[in-house]
């Protein structure tokens, strides 16, 4: 219950002025795109709240320079995450400026695509709605958002006309496993080459299903896993429609995700976002990373993939909606003012 002086300390947070730099070398030099706009709506935010926001290296390109990712305000923001093996362009300069702010005691305030594309939360959607967190947009970054209510989540399923399914318990004897596989320089898959990843799994669950395996290659990778496709087994289909995309067809291919869920016994991946709408859809998802958003809810122990676990999935839905923001609240300040006191709530910056 909220009292008066929860409300003293909140307001005295927000009157906190602090400086936010935002790092636009995070996002590559074309200057276009949403993730290149989503920066500058996150600059209008926090004018908006009366904070002071720079815009580091704007107009810079070409070859990463020599401190061009040294922070010094308490808030650093950027797009997207670079893993410890993905030290070049873009996702390097992700890297080296959160390991920065980490020694300087500053944080790091990121954004991805948000989740749960397949049912319709795409760019182009003006409900779009963005996961925004700390360090990192996936499990392992802080979205402050445990034990939360459900509002967010009711409001992104009437959005989107998402149909809460319960756990699918049962499946035909017929129906097939899914592999959704990732690109290999995906930030996500950290270099982990997506065969070797499939190989490795297959493995160990051949043995122990009869059932037909289909791979499902990223929108983005088609070409690689047609060029890979003599080191999958005999008995692995590869549901690849076509190699190239043009247009909307990437987003027709998520779509089509749903049609996949409605007939298969259980989607195995490394942690593509796709695990969690197949776990919205109550379908079994057995996930190998612990940094998969779905890993609260998802099956770990690929031994069980016949006899897999139902886990309830009321609080990680819950925590689904305040993971993912839109842009009109981004713009608005909404969100930083939140991310803003949340951080200073938790002392989690040198002031």
């Amino acid at each position: 219950v909220s009292t008066d002086n929860d409300f003293i300390i909140k307001y005295t947070y927000l009157m906190t002025k602090l400086k936010v730099q935002i790092f636009r070398r995070t996002v590559k030099d074309r200057r276009r795109g949403d993730s290149y706009q989503l920066l500058y709506d996150f600059a209008q935010g926090v004018k908006s709240v009366g904070d002071e926001v720079e815009i580091v290296n704007e107009n810079m390109t070409g070859d990463t320079r020599a401190g061009e990712m040294e922070i010094t305000a308490p808030i650093g923001v950027m797009f997207g995450y670079g893993g410890d093996k993905q030290l070049h362009h873009t996702k390097g300069r992700r890297h080296t400026l959160v390991k920065n702010a980490k020694e300087k005691g500053s944080v790091v305030i990121t954004f991805d695509g948000g989740i749960c594309s397949s049912f319709g939360n795409v760019s182009g959607h003006p409900q779009h709605r963005y996961r925004v967190s700390l360090w990192t947009p996936m499990r392992n970054g802080e979205f402050f958002a445990n034990g939360v209510p459900s509002d967010r989540w009711e409001s992104m399923k009437q959005t989107f006309k998402i149909n809460q399914h319960d756990w699918q318990k049962t499946s035909n004897p017929d129906a097939p496993i899914v592999f959704v596989l990732q690109p290999q320089d995906n930030w996500s898959m950290n270099e982990l080459n997506p065969v070797d990843w499939f190989l490795d799994v297959y493995k160990k669950l051949r043995p122990l299903t009869k059932r037909k395996f289909i791979a499902r290659p990223h929108p983005n990778n088609t070409e690689a896993i047609h060029n890979a496709r003599d080191r999958f087994p005999a008995d692995v289909e590869i549901d690849m429609p076509q190699m190239h995309f043009v247009g909307d067809q990437k987003k027709n291919y998520r779509f089509h995700f749903q049609k996949v869920l409605d007939n298969c016994h259980a989607i195995v991946t490394h942690n593509s976002t796709a695990s969690t709408d197949s776990c919205v859809r109550g379908i079994p998802t057995f996930v190998t990373s612990d940094l998969a958003i779905c890993w609260p809810v998802a099956n770990k122990d690929l031994t069980k993939i016949e006899n897999p676990e139902f886990p309830d999935r009321t609080e990680w839905l819950n925590s689904l909606g305040y993971m993912m923001w839109t842009v009109d609240e981004i713009r608005s300040g909404e969100v930083y003012s939140r991310f803003k006191s949340k951080i200073l709530e938790s002392n989690l910056i040198s002031l």
